[in-house]
């Protein structure tokens, strides 16, 4: 008898990529952000600079292309990029996806 792996199972695997990926390509294009400062550790506020124009677009961003709706607040209350994606992920948990 295997024993059961333990771990992410390949659909959590590719949701976690897919949100990684968008969350950064928003970061950069959308809101003009040098890609190579949108790091997981890069502090959203302090040091990628986001605004509340540049929080508000990201919020239309992320439900367009993630199917998540956030509030500007749930962003702003994100200190950086990697806390910004757990809770996309978390979301897309709750809503099955």
């Amino acid at each position: 008898m295997v024993p059961a792996t333990r771990g992410a199972s390949p659909m959590t695997d590719r949701t976690t990529d897919r949100v990684h990926s968008e969350l950064r390509d928003i970061l950069a294009n959308d809101l003009d952000l040098s890609p190579e400062h949108v790091t997981g550790s890069a502090r959203l506020v302090d040091d990628l600079g986001l605004d509340s124009v540049a929080v508000a677009i990201g919020v239309v961003a992320i439900e367009e292309r993630l199917g998540v709706a956030l509030t500007e607040r749930e962003i702003f209350e994100s200190a950086s990029v990697a806390d910004l994606e757990q809770v996309i992920r978390s979301r897309l948990t709750v809503a099955g996806r």
